[in-house]
């Protein structure tokens, strides 16, 4: 098995970059929302302000003036240029043999492609990173590995550092590069929290952590134990068309957002309704009822703090009044009179409405009703847009819903 990992080079700053006639390699910019305020959040940089130590995820008080241009994200864009990278692939290999992983980044599966082309792995990639940065413009690295897990690595680790952006991992050379570098957490699988019960055991690096019985990992980390041991020494058998086909069981979802200004006690409620709604429309469309939900708020920057609350429920809902219900409830007995600046809102230990009983006191027709009707809206607003169904509320003046109709995963969509 001969497995690609590549990844589009500080993906929204390089395109923004080429949309202005910029070298991403040369141009210092960073991708952030200036109307959100200096406290906004940077989406990403150019490689050659990351070169000056600016990083993404950073936020945009933090970003030198000197000449940087500050882009406000284009969501609508970024899903263009991935989509064109995407067509590249598919003249090199069949899509059966490509795993998205993210919008800037995929695995794609070369095992029986290396005959075909009569050229080496490492050639293979040099000519679908050509193509790439020939025809978008876009800078890429690739990792090459004998698996999943060491592409990803040799990505992660190498080829990100390297002047051609390639770099190839087997067994042999993952023990001489990979086995003793520190932190744990730069090894991909491998977070904080994890790092930190690792060290704990003792381990603080892939030989430790490979030299360290299967049986001992196992009792301390359950079925993730043997997948750790498994990648400590190299190995992974996980195929790209396995990885094609998972799709992970949500146990949660929700919305959150950042509000633009402060918002009062009272102008919160208005979202709450907002978010409750759609919540509401998604379990419908998605046939789900819950039986937790939770509740966060942030308050401004100025004061700091807020508070995460969550409340399993008596029984089982989709219902947007009682959700309704429930989160003013837990806003109302939680908030402080301060300005607030963020909102989350979820659902969790969900379950197939199948089996949603409803209690004594509830009238079964009328809920059937209202589930109805908010799957009714979810399907136009899948069609139209979220905006094309709404509450009154929502067009009242703090209301968000018709603002972030127009976003793309809470950006600015062009």
């Amino acid at each position: 098995m001969i497995i690609l990992c590549i990844d589009l080079k500080s993906f929204y700053a390089s395109v923004e970059c080429v949309l202005r006639g910029l070298d991403p390699l040369t141009a210092d910019l960073a991708v952030a929302d200036e109307r959100r305020g200096n406290g906004s959040i940077v989406l990403a940089v150019s490689p050659h302000l990351k070169q000056r130590g600016v990083h993404s995820r950073c936020r945009l008080y933090q970003v030198p003036r000197d000449g940087v241009i500050i882009a406000r994200p284009q969501m609508k864009k970024y899903i263009e240029y991935s989509c064109k990278v995407y067509g590249i692939y598919l003249r090199f290999v069949s899509p059966e043999d490509i795993h998205i992983y993210s919008i800037d980044e995929a695995f794609l599966d070369i095992t029986h492609y290396i005959k075909y082309y009569n050229a080496s792995p490492t050639e293979i990639a040099k000519k679908i990173l050509s193509a790439i940065y020939k025809e978008t413009g876009l800078p890429a690295s690739c990792g090459v590995g004998d698996n999943i897990f060491l592409a990803k690595v040799a990505l992660d680790c190498l080829a990100k550092y390297r002047p051609d952006g390639i770099a190839y991992l087997d067994k042999e050379r993952f023990r001489r590069y990979i086995w003793d570098l520190r932190p744990l957490d730069n090894i991909w699988g491998i977070g904080r929290r994890l790092a930190r019960r690792l060290t704990n055991l003792g381990i603080h690096t892939l030989r430790e952590l490979a030299q360290t019985p299967a049986e001992k990992l196992e009792k301390e980390f359950g079925v993730l134990g043997f997948e750790l041991h498994n990648h400590a020494n190299g190995e992974d058998a996980t195929t790209v068309r396995e990885a094609r086909e998972y799709h992970p069981k949500s146990k949660t979802f929700g919305h959150g957002q950042v509000f633009l200004e402060d918002y009062s006690y009272q102008d919160v409620k208005v979202v709450i309704t907002e978010m409750a709604a759609e919540i509401a429309t998604e379990l419908a469309l998605r046939r789900l009822c819950c039986q937790e939900v939770a509740l966060g708020i942030g308050y401004s920057q100025q004061y700091g703090g807020g508070f995460y609350r969550q409340r399993k429920l008596e029984t089982k809902t989709g219902s947007f009044k009682v959700l309704l219900s429930v989160y003013m409830d837990i806003y109302e007995k939680n908030v402080v009179d301060l300005p607030i600046r963020t909102i989350s809102m979820r659902v969790g230990k969900l379950s197939y409405e199948e089996f949603l009983q409803p209690d004594l006191f509830s009238d079964a027709d009328i809920g059937i009703k209202e589930r109805n009707l908010y799957r009714a809206i979810g399907e136009i607003r899948e069609r139209f847009g979220k905006a094309a169904v709404r509450l009154a509320v929502s067009n009242t003046e703090k209301a968000t819903l018709v603002k972030r109709s127009i976003l793309i995963g809470g950006h600015n969509a062009e």
